[in-house]
């Protein structure tokens, strides 16, 4: 049976690269969560002062560990991690993103189209990837290792229609 290695030259980095920008939005979080606002706001109600000045129909709901925020489109509700209850840099900021998603639908802008076709699609890529990837590998099927790396892939698109701008 014949192994390529130098599919590992092209595999392992993007594996590495999607494992180190885990950790540093990690760090990044953990570090502006010590950091006050100064002006005492929580994450909560920065929630509550965006969704009622632009006039949102959403509802918040508080929930989950950190960074587990985000925003479900089909039933309007921002969810927001019980992290948001503190007052810190780092929790306004992921409450701010979470409502430039409800943004982007209510202003039916283009990318939110786009993004909310690819959301389930990257979901289920993601997930799956990581483990046809590493069965592929494992079994030295390289095309099944091929469609897990493509299906991770779609996670790249999918991040960066949500972080462009409307």
């Amino acid at each position: 049976m014949y192994y390529d290695y130098t599919y590992l030259m092209y595999a392992l980095p993007v594996l590495l690269i999607s494992i180190i920008c885990q950790i540093w939005v990690s760090s990044s979080y953990r570090k502006n969560s010590k950091v006050s606002p100064g002006n005492g706001i929580t994450g909560k109600e920065a929630a509550e002062i965006i969704r009622r000045k632009n006039d949102y129909p959403v509802d918040i709901v508080v929930q989950g560990p950190r960074l587990s925020d985000h925003f479900d489109p089909m039933r309007n509700v921002v969810v927001i991690s019980q992290e948001s209850e503190k007052s810190s840099v780092a929790d306004i900021a992921v409450v701010a993103h979470e409502f430039g998603h409800v943004q982007q639908k209510f202003s039916s802008s283009f990318v939110y189209r786009v993004r909310s076709i690819m959301v389930p699609v990257t979901n289920v890529g993601t997930q799956i990837g990581y483990i046809l990837f590493f069965i592929g590998l494992g079994l030295s099927m390289l095309r099944l290792s091929e469609i897990g790396l493509i299906l991770f892939s779609t996670s790249v698109i999918e991040l960066h229609f949500q972080h462009t701008p409307t």
